[in-house]
């Protein structure tokens, strides 16, 4: 079934792509809003079902792009199943193969195309990026493809899923990780290095993180201690989630103390003339107190779940040998370049293919890492965007 729609689709895509040259300048792509002429009707007393069937009249473009978008949610809710069923076939196949013999290395080789394009299709990060290929051939269809070109290399800025992507791999790299573990452990020992201890600092400090390395990065390293730290105790669904939901909301206030990290401070700042200290001395506090307010209120209503997690003995994070000091350094260099370059791809790319180099130079201190998690999650910031 798959193949018919793939030759389609090859035969098709000529004529897609020379379906125009470059756009129309009478037709700007997305209709500004000031064109569709209904600034005044809710003045008229009409309500939003009457603004968006006028909208659709004016440019019939709307409700397909709403329906894709609307395709792109639902698909959301069938990842799970997707994924289910791309684990059932590849213990099929798994299982075969044993049978037969095979290798470890072998059955990972052989493993079915279908099994790939399923799980592909279940990553929730990877869905609005897939329904963007629908978005593109409406476009075309609606416009030509000069317009999709222009709308999709000018008009639509990816700055921020690309920042994003390089400050998620720098921030979980094995050096910065085991400093912030170091750091976090010293608020941690005051309660005996016990889960609930870990727990309240992790959600405490490392949320105020993010008003210097940004949100993502704090977000980062906040997400993979609690994971060592906590999920791996395994807690009750109950408090697994609420401490989900928790750290959503202090990394969201978290970002606050200073002027420069966190994006919707940046975009007013220079023009509301809000400084470093305006922000610590207007929001920072306050921040920082409704974290310790919203911890504090968490931990007495979860006191006994905390309390009945007990830490894992003898666990090896293998880093028997240690990190210098030196590489720990270089490594807060390349986050420090990258923030300050935040809005400057050229600047930040650069500096993240010279880690690359070092990371490969340094690969005995530098653990297992993957750029898997990083990619996904600035591939479904791009899609939304």
């Amino acid at each position: 079934m798959l193949r018919p729609i793939l030759v389609t689709f090859l035969f098709m895509l000529p004529g897609i792509l020379l379906a125009g040259g470059e756009p129309a300048s009478a037709t700007p792509f997305p209709t500004p809003l000031n064109a569709y002429g209904d600034a005044d009707f809710i003045q008229q007393g009409k309500g939003i079902g009457d603004i968006l069937s006028h909208r659709m009249s004016v440019d019939p473009f709307n409700l397909v792009g709403s329906l894709i978008f609307l395709c792109a949610i639902l698909h959301t809710f069938v990842a799970g199943p997707l994924l289910a069923k791309a684990e059932h076939l590849h213990h099929e196949h798994e299982s075969v193969m044993q049978q037969q013999g095979a290798s470890y290395e072998e059955i990972e080789r052989t493993t079915p195309m279908k099994v790939h394009l399923l799980h592909f299709l279940g990553e929730v990060e990877a869905i609005f990026g897939i329904w963007v290929i629908a978005l593109a051939a409406a476009v075309i269809g609606f416009y030509d493809w000069g317009t999709f070109k222009h709308y999709m290399a000018h008009t639509v800025i990816y700055i921020e899923p690309v920042f994003l992507v390089v400050i998620m791999t720098l921030a979980s790299t094995k050096p910065v990780l085991k400093l912030s573990e170091k750091i976090l452990g010293v608020v941690a020992g005051l309660g005996g290095h016990s889960p609930a201890a870990w727990w309240l600092s992790i959600l405490t400090i490392a949320p105020m993180l993010g008003s210097f390395i940004t949100e993502p990065a704090a977000m980062t390293i906040s997400a993979l201690l609690l994971s060592h730290q906590f999920y791996d105790l395994k807690p009750t669904p109950r408090l697994a989630y609420a401490t989900i939901g928790l750290l959503f909301v202090n990394i969201s206030v978290g970002g606050t103390v200073t002027h420069f990290a966190a994006p919707p401070v940046l975009m007013v700042a220079e023009s509301w003339g809000w400084t470093l200290g305006f922000m610590a001395t207007h929001f920072g506090w306050k921040a920082l107190l409704g974290i310790v307010i919203s911890n504090v209120i968490y931990y007495l209503v979860f006191r006994k779940d905390l309390a009945a997690l007990k830490p894992q003995e003898g666990s090896s994070d293998g880093d028997e040998e240690g990190t210098p000091v030196w590489i720990t350094l270089v490594h807060l260099l390349f986050m420090a370049w990258t923030v300050l370059n935040a809005h400057e791809p050229p600047l930040f790319i650069g500096g993240f293919l010279m880690f690359l180099g070092f990371a490969v130079i340094t690969q005995r201190y530098q653990g297992e890492s993957s750029l898997k998690a990083a990619v996904l999650v600035g591939f479904f910031l791009a899609g939304l965007v």
